[in-house]
């Protein structure tokens, strides 16, 4: 579990593009195991197909039954009929759930997480907490949230002046490493 923090326009969302392959590096090259397979959570919900319905979408992905999608719906805070109305009709932190069951359903072992707090209510953000502690595999999570980081990662890489350096812990160790806490 990995976040990655930096100001604004340090490169951080290049960073997740170039791994998708939706960016060249400048130079050197980015290389994914052949077994890896990247699940991505979109800060701006890019990745969803509004004009679906919620239980169509998650029984698409999951390749499952219309009582297995709406189980899982529920896990994630959504009632009957929310799963029946397309994914339009969502408030931006109800899109964000169905974009992270979608992510955790996809079957990656890689999850690329852009700004995943973002439009998220208190309850919303301890589904995600507990999502990334279930998840078998290997989180990048880029925040600003400091608590959310704190309870997810386990390291920290910090993105500052075209440099990248390594922070054990989460974001409270980091502090105390840079002496700021």
């Amino acid at each position: 579990r990995v976040g990655l923090i930096g100001p604004n326009g340090a490169g951080k969302s290049v960073l997740i593009r170039m791994v998708l392959g939706e960016e060249i590096p400048d130079v050197g090259e980015i290389k994914l195991g052949p077994s890896v397979t990247v699940g991505y959570y979109a800060q701006e919900h890019e990745t969803l197909d509004f004009e679906q319905t919620l239980l169509d979408v998650v029984r698409f992905t999951g390749n499952m039954s219309e009582a297995k999608a709406m189980s899982l719906l529920s896990k994630y805070l959504f009632t009957y009929e929310q799963a029946q109305g397309l994914v339009k009709n969502l408030s931006g932190g109800e899109r964000s759930r169905l974009q992270l069951a979608l992510v955790v359903l996809s079957g990656a072992n890689f999850l690329l997480l852009d700004e995943p707090t973002n439009n998220l209510d208190i309850a919303s953000a301890e589904i995600l907490e507990q999502a990334i502690e279930d998840f078998i595999g290997t989180v990048l999570i880029i925040s600003h949230d400091r608590y959310f980081l704190d309870q997810t990662v386990e390291r920290l890489l910090e993105i500052k002046d075209r440099d990248l350096k390594g922070h054990l812990g989460g974001y409270s160790e980091y502090l105390e490493s840079i002496g700021k806490a």
